[in-house]
């Protein structure tokens, strides 16, 4: 995933920060890099397709970093992947054999009980799919957060994102994990962003100034330093053997001409160079800097940058490799997150639409009796298209046949319909769409809310309330742990009292009737520092004396326990 070794590489120039460096400003987000670290605590449930709620993890991991971005103040715009481009297809064929066989030996250790060595093999095998892309894409429309669904790589449409400026919907800085963003040429760039917010990061403008850091690319502009990831090796295309990101710097250093470079390479390599090399590795290039990426102003599809006429020339008007063209409402309806980029099946939930006309509400297959009552109940107003899905009975009315056959032909221009003008109708028509197994929930694990004082309560205590007639005594376990003056003076007038009797085995307990007096006393307030301490030492003689008078309740009391 991304240029190989290139982190590493460029170490010297990477700076920690915290991200509310960027408070108040739009900052993109790589969504995939995202869904692959929070899919690996729940890999296994994802691998097996379970139906726990621990499958869902993903999603919590990833609200739980948009959530600190927005405490943060950082406005986050997140970008998806969206199709594969032919370009790819080799990486794209390696990374599924990868999968398919971390998938079977972890299987395999399952079946004989290693757990841990199983887990750690679900995380090499989990694959992040569209469905669990589009998961997220619901949680970000209940919380209003921005997206946008790229029609191929995120990592163009987000370099094509920080070339705007933010009154044209741009951002100033991308958060990922993959080192494509840096060949991209996305001006600054945040790896290894942690739950609190720390991370590294890059940026070019410093990269190229920079004279005393080495390695050095005063001398490099961005066409050389993206022509020298790509000799390193890029998931566009492999690297010639021998050749890693310090060979390639060095002989793009030394002749600052890679066509140059290219030539060097066929001498010194001989027969390890692929004779379709160099075409391959302008294809790669161009990737890089013309990639289709999806225009939110125009919504339609446009290369990041303008395709020079040499390159036309030279590649000789073959330009299927950056990915094919599609009509304006398929790529909208992708970059909505409303059509699977990769089975160009629509998903089963749409957004909705201001529109009251008469248009086609789209609906999940039902049971079959729902089905023959609302295709004998058709009307002038109502179109009711049943759907093809098996059934266990065979006896279906020649009324419902008619309707079905009749409207076979109409279930694309419906499906095309709907994606281009999602709105209701008065009629029910059903259309193959992605289901989701999972409802959706929202995750509510948001540790950066801000509690009111009043949602706040505390833990009630037990007190007991002691009244100045032989009244049993009440326990209140309602009262919360609040404390006004009142109930510290009256705490400190029931301290008076000096002895309890216990009638037995009764249930209720009374005061004691000879220390009655000292609960009906009042407690003097003291008005100065002087006539503070005479009381004080008045108090402690007449404390002492009241002790003396009271010994003998004091040790009936005793005797009898």
């Amino acid at each position: 995933m991304g240029i190989k070794d290139l982190l590493r590489f460029m170490k010297p120039h990477i700076e920690p920060i915290h991200i509310k460096k960027y408070a108040g400003k739009r900052v993109g987000i790589d969504a995939y890099s995202w869904l692959h670290k929070g899919a690996y605590s729940c890999s296994m449930e994802l691998c097996l397709n379970s139906d726990s709620d621990k499958k869902m993890r993903y999603l919590e991991y990833f609200m739980h970093r948009i959530n600190l971005l927005r405490h943060h103040k950082v406005i986050p715009v997140v970008v998806f992947d969206g199709g594969n481009i032919p370009c790819k297809a080799a990486t794209e064929e390696e990374r599924h054999r990868k999968r398919k066989a971390n998938l079977d030996l972890a299987m395999a250790k399952l079946k004989q009980g290693g757990a841990s060595a199983a887990f750690e093999l679900f995380q090499r095998a989990v694959s992040i799919t569209p469905t669990m892309a589009h998961q997220v894409i619901q949680v970000l429309r209940s919380e209003n957060i921005e997206y946008v669904v790229a029609p191929y790589e995120a990592d163009a449409q987000l370099a094509y994102l920080c070339s705007l400026e933010a009154e044209k919907g741009g951002i100033i800085s991308v958060i990922t994990e993959d080192s494509d963003l840096i060949a991209y040429g996305c001006q600054a760039i945040v790896f290894k962003m942690d739950r609190l917010g720390n991370g590294e990061e890059i940026v070019l403008d410093k990269i190229f100034g920079s004279v005393a850091r080495t390695p050095s690319f005063r001398n490099f502009d961005m066409d050389l330093f993206t022509g020298m990831c790509v000799l390193a090796g890029c998931d566009f295309l492999s690297s010639i053997p021998g050749i890693g990101i310090a060979k390639a710097y060095a002989l793009v250093s030394k002749y600052r001409n890679l066509d140059r470079v290219l030539s060097v390479l066929k001498f010194e390599k001989g027969n390890q160079m692929p004779d379709d090399y160099s075409k391959s590795f302008t294809e790669a290039v161009a990737v890089f800097q013309h990639a289709q990426i999806y225009d939110i102003e125009t919504k339609k599809l446009k290369h990041l940058k303008p395709l020079p006429e040499k390159l036309l020339q030279s590649l000789n008007g073959e330009l299927e490799f950056l990915g094919p063209e599609m009509p304006t409402s398929i790529a909208s309806a992708i970059a909505e997150g409303n059509l699977d980029p990769i089975s160009m099946e629509a998903f089963d939930h749409f957004p909705s639409s201001g529109r009251h006309s008469d248009s086609l509400v789209i609906q999940s297959s039902g049971q079959l009796e729902s089905l023959e009552a609302a295709a004998v109940s058709t009307q002038e107003s109502c179109i009711t298209i049943s759907s093809s899905h098996k059934t266990s009975k065979t006896d279906v009315s020649e009324k419902q046949m008619s309707v079905s056959n009749s409207s076979k032909y109409l279930k694309e221009a419906a499906a095309l319909e709907k994606l281009i003008m999602p709105s209701e109708i008065h009629g029910t028509v059903e259309i193959p769409t992605v289901q989701n197994r999972n409802s959706l929930k929202v995750p509510d694990n948001n540790p950066f809310k801000k509690r009111k004082w009043d949602e706040i309560q505390l833990d009630p205590i037990e007190s007991i309330t002691v009244s100045p007639d032989n009244t049993p005594l009440k326990v209140l376990d309602k009262s919360p742990r609040k404390r006004r003056l009142s109930d510290i003076q009256s705490d400190q007038t029931a301290g008076h009292v000096s002895g309890i009797t216990d009638l037995g085995y009764s249930d209720t307990m009374c005061i004691n009737l000879e220390s009655q007096e000292s609960v009906n006393s009042k407690p003097k307030r003291v008005t100065d520092g002087k006539r503070g301490g005479k009381t004080e030492k008045s108090k402690r003689g007449s404390s002492k004396s009241s002790e003396n008078k009271k010994s003998n309740s004091i040790l009936n009391f005793f005797s009898r326990v």
